[in-house]
């Protein structure tokens, strides 16, 4: 079996793959071209290193592209680029990832609630011009997160926003009963969710379901001293009708770290309005992701040598 991998994947886990594939040849991205033929491998792990070096980079078009693919597994959760649904059009077997990043996801989500709760910007703001200038701040105790999806991402959120004594309500497309979750709606009650949250936080993947979630009706069902937290996709949200919220007041503000266009335009309202964090869609890195990653994917590849069920298998209808 011929398997395309990451040189750091093949390095820190070709011992491993070799020993659920015995005879498996790995196959990686280098300056000047591929250690192998790409075209021959059966396997490809879209890692996340793939989008930290030149050679990984230039060799992502090819690796969607592989002429004899039969499963490809990718460290992202998200699956709404064209390119995912043009393997599946071609018969590979997708896999992806959700989950893996939960964690750093949540911790940027609850960094953003503290930031917004203690003023941290003031305190920046005042060391920068030497101003000794005590704060009124606020606390999370006693909020109400609402929190639109509780996937994992969502349900990590909760969890952490708990430990800090807020009250949860979460949105969920099907009613099951989840943790640290106090009240669980259906999508009818979106705006019923908003009007009783502090913090909105958008966890949910991109669909035809979820585009532009959260319109102009939606953003005024907001309380004016609410925040946006939106980690989920860009177009989750009307950008042109929350750019007019933001700037009348409409909310208080919005930690974005996905947007409509990526990366965002430098024409674009939202780099300088005062209330808006702009981060450039990283909020769920962390280097303790890439072990994450690479278990799951070589639990995929346990199942697949043997024939068995995958994990996370994507979907023409999940698309």
């Amino acid at each position: 079996m011929i398997i395309a991998v990451s040189p750091r994947v093949a390095e820190a886990y070709g011992k491993q793959i070799r020993a659920i594939v015995p005879g498996a040849r790995l196959i990686s991205p280098r300056a000047g071209g591929w250690t192998g033929d790409p075209n021959a491998a059966e396997v490809a792990y879209f890692s996340d290193d793939f989008w930290t070096t030149r050679d990984g980079r230039a060799a992502i078009t090819g690796l969607f592209a592989l002429a004899r693919l039969r499963w490809f597994h990718s460290f992202a959760a998200g699956v709404d680029h064209p390119a995912f649904g043009g393997l599946i059009e071609r018969g590979v077997l997708l896999t992806n990832s959700p989950g893996t990043s939960s964690v750093p996801i949540a911790q940027y989500v609850l960094a953003m609630m503290l930031r917004a709760v203690k003023r941290m910007d003031v305190w920046t703001e005042a060391q920068r011009e030497r101003r000794w200038e005590p704060v009124e701040s606020d606390e999370l105790t006693g909020k109400t997160a609402g929190i639109v999806g509780v996937g994992h991402i969502g349900g990590e959120v909760a969890r952490l926003a708990k430990a800090f004594g807020m009250r949860t309500i979460g949105l969920r497309r099907r009613p099951r009963r989840v943790h640290h979750v106090d009240e669980l709606v259906p999508p009818e009650r979106l705006h019923d969710m908003l009007a009783q949250s502090d913090f909105v936080v958008l966890a949910v993947p991109l669909s035809n379901a979820t585009e532009h979630l959260l319109g102009h009706d939606e953003l005024r069902a907001m309380q004016r001293h609410a925040w946006l937290i939106n980690v989920s996709r860009g177009r989750v949200v009307d950008e042109r009708a929350l750019t007019r919220a933001l700037k009348s007041g409409t909310i208080a503000g919005a930690c974005l770290d996905v947007f409509e266009t990526e990366p965002l335009p430098e024409a674009s309202e939202l780099w300088s309005l005062p209330n808006v964090i702009v981060t450039p869609h990283n909020s769920g890195r962390s280097p303790q992701n890439f072990a994450r990653n690479a278990e799951l994917f070589l639990e995929n590849l346990r199942r697949y040598a043997a024939g068995r069920p995958l994990r996370n298998r994507v979907r023409a209808q999940d698309l």
